[in-house]
């Protein structure tokens, strides 16, 4: 039962993270307007890719029990769409040098996936052959 419980608390979470983190990255002033906060674009295009990384390490949590592998993908999602927004965001201030930088540090993440998952699998498989 607690289980139940907690999935449906972490997919929730999941769906409200991931609605309001869309809404502000794709539709910024809207979501400005709503919630009567001064409108800034590329912070809120931040937001928005911070508030689905989280969504999507929520939505992950509920696929894997690996919390390092979780982390990761939550780490990696908001770092690619937080490079993206430096790229398309690049007329409002920054440096040059931010989308290559943060875009590093996602590419990053990306790897220890692969490599956490690549360990997943080696070591599921050999418990399995014990």
């Amino acid at each position: 039962m607690a289980r139940s419980v907690t999935n449906v608390v972490v997919a929730l979470s999941a769906l409200y993270t991931l609605v309001f983190g869309v809404w502000m990255w794709g539709w910024p002033q809207s979501f400005a307007e709503y919630v009567n906060f001064p409108p800034h674009e590329h912070f809120l295009h931040d937001l928005g890719a911070f508030h689905v990384g989280i969504g999507i390490a929520l939505v992950a949590a509920l696929v894997w029990r690996d919390a390092i592998l979780v982390v990761l993908v939550g780490l990696a999602t908001a770092g690619l769409i937080h490079t993206v927004n430096h790229a398309m965001d690049s007329h409002l201030g920054g440096a040059v040098s931010d989308p290559y930088m943060i875009g590093a540090q996602a590419l990053l993440a990306v790897v220890g996936i692969v490599f956490r998952a690549r360990h997943l699998r080696v070591s599921g498989a050999k418990e399995q052959a014990r």
